[in-house]
């Protein structure tokens, strides 16, 4: 009775190590660290459980078709350098075929001593929707050292860790793809706002010249008589004479905005104050210096 309740406890006590085994596995996956770091850390979770002597994570490469190996805990043995020459195939497409856990046991190196060479691993096919994505390989130096419980429990993992992988990299790829996306948003964004810029600036270029037609014309003769009154005219008070220079004065300031107008090659906006009312303005001597400074 004692030998059952045993057996019993050490089967729940199994089952609860590989129900923790995948909870923690999920949940390294879920903290999002770096991603060699995240597969070191599964690698190590399952070691704590099947203390393998080394294990290789290998992803397939799409564009060569071929597992490139990516993460590797202790010495790096690859069942491939073992049984490819037996095959005449390729290691990638040898376990695409299976599509299940494979267990080798002793296995020899051929390029290792025959009396030290022989090693057992288990390989354990990662697949999504029938398709090939990666492939863990557990290696033990001790022959026959994996059971069928093994197996069993990487199988289970297999499937966990292929949804989590490529739920991983499509995250990854969706990543880029926003990033690409908000990329071109900004680039459209700015030229948007170029064109309108450019529009603007037109729009205003175009017054500055009618502005320029209609006013200059009066103006030249506003300031030609008054600069003829002044020099013929000797005649003329003091306070008079202060007047008319006056108005030549602001004359040929009027004169010079008409020219900044048309200097004008960037809008440079300031908002001022108009009693409680705010109204923005164009900068004329800042719109025709940031024009001439970008030229």
């Amino acid at each position: 009775m004692a030998d059952e309740n045993d057996r019993q406890e050490e089967q729940v006590t199994r089952f609860w190590v590989k129900v923790n085994l995948l909870a923690d596995i999920a949940a390294v996956f879920r903290t999002d660290p770096p991603i060699k770091e995240t597969f070191t850390r599964v690698l190590k979770l399952i070691r704590d459980v099947i203390p393998f002597d080394s294990a290789t994570l290998y992803l397939l490469n799409k564009k060569t078709q071929q597992l490139d190996s990516v993460i590797s805990l202790g010495e790096s043995v690859s069942p491939a350098a073992c049984i490819e020459p037996d095959l005449g195939c390729n290691f990638s497409s040898w376990v695409a075929d299976h599509k299940k856990p494979i267990l080798l046991t002793n296995i020899r190196d051929p390029k290792q001593d025959a009396s030290t060479s022989e090693w057992a691993f288990l390989v354990i096919p990662l697949i999504i929707e029938n398709r090939l994505i990666g492939v863990i390989t557990l290696a033990s130096s001790t022959p026959g050292f994996f059971r069928e419980k093994d197996v069993k429990l990487l199988a289970i993992l297999g499937d966990q860790m292929a949804l989590s992988i490529e739920r991983l990299f499509n995250q990854i790829r969706l990543e880029k793809k926003n990033e690409a996306l908000e990329k071109t948003q900004r680039d459209l964004k700015r030229a948007q706002d170029s064109v309108i810029n450019d529009e603007r600036l037109a729009a205003v270029h175009e017054l500055a010249i009618s502005i320029n037609h209609e006013i200059n014309n009066p103006l030249s003769v506003i300031i030609g008589n008054i600069q003829y009154m002044m020099y013929v005219d000797k005649s003329l008070s003091p306070q008079v004479l202060e007047r008319l220079k006056k108005i030549e004065q602001e004359s040929l300031r009027i004169a010079e905005t008409n020219r900044r107008l048309l200097k004008i090659d960037d809008l440079v906006s300031e908002t001022y104050i108009n009693g409680r009312s705010k109204i923005k303005m164009i900068n004329l001597q800042k719109s025709a210096v940031r024009g001439k400074k970008d030229g």
